[in-house]
């Protein structure tokens, strides 16, 4: 009797995304969903790796991994704070815009990171939002839980600005239609960036899987299958 290759030499790893980031990654309906999971999962699928995953509130997320409790933990920016806590790999899981949000009867358009200065921002915790935010001690940060209450927090005039990228909040405006429908609008960006699996420093096998993630990416954007999950991902029903 014959085996493959692919079978023999199979390997297992688990990972942790984030349980209400959707459409990227939440807990839905028993188990870990979302764009990033099924690119994730096909990406290390392509390099005859299986992936388990689990879900966490991020913050916990990333400290379970930075202690070297669990592999990695995603998504996340590759910025400064990040980049000296855990390992990355090259090629990014995707790419997304933070829209930087207020009410919808502002007459403000085309607002960047430096308009921020001095104002009132609604942040989620433990996010990061590139160095260019996280590291100006003039923003009057605004702390919410999640991208939920920042949102509702911007509708209440706690915050001038509301910091959430703009998919996450197309999801969130299509589920709460009542609660922001007509209430809020983008009126600038801070960035299109990068996201990413961070990988535990503590963890010897980290910068293999790393590197497997890498070549299993690189595979599935070759072969069309990236797109095809990209595709499916559009529009998300809420």
């Amino acid at each position: 009797m014959a085996l493959s290759t692919s079978s023999v030499h199979a390997q297992s790893i688990t990972l942790i995304g984030e349980d209400d980031w959707y459409p990227y990654s939440a807990h839905k309906d028993g188990k870990l969903q979302g764009f990033a999971v099924e690119v994730i999962e096909a990406a290390y699928a392509a390099v005859d790796v299986k992936v388990n995953f689990k879900s966490a509130p991020y913050v916990r997320c990333l400290m379970l991994v930075e202690t070297g409790q669990e592999l990695g933990c995603f998504d996340s920016l590759k910025d400064s704070k990040l980049s000296a806590q855990f390992l990355f790999h090259q090629e990014p899981i995707f790419r997304a815009e933070i829209g930087i949000y207020g009410l919808s009867d502002s007459t403000q358009s085309g607002l960047s990171a430096a308009d921020m200065r001095g104002h009132r921002v609604g942040l989620t915790h433990g996010y990061t939002y590139t160095d260019v935010i996280d590291k100006d001690d003039s923003i009057v940060r605004e702390q919410a839980p999640t991208d939920l209450s920042n949102l509702r927090k911007l509708i209440l005039k706690r915050s001038d600005y509301s910091l959430v990228y703009t998919r996450v909040v197309d999801y969130l405006q299509s589920r709460y239609p009542k609660e922001f429908k007509g209430k809020i609008k983008q009126v600038g960006s801070i960035t299109v960036d990068k996201l990413y699996v961070s990988f535990s420093k503590k963890r010897p096998e980290s910068a293999k899987f790393a590197a497997l993630l890498d070549q299993g990416l690189r595979k599935i954007r070759g072969n069309g299958l990236y797109a095809k999950i990209e595709q499916r991902w559009q529009n998300p029903a809420p």
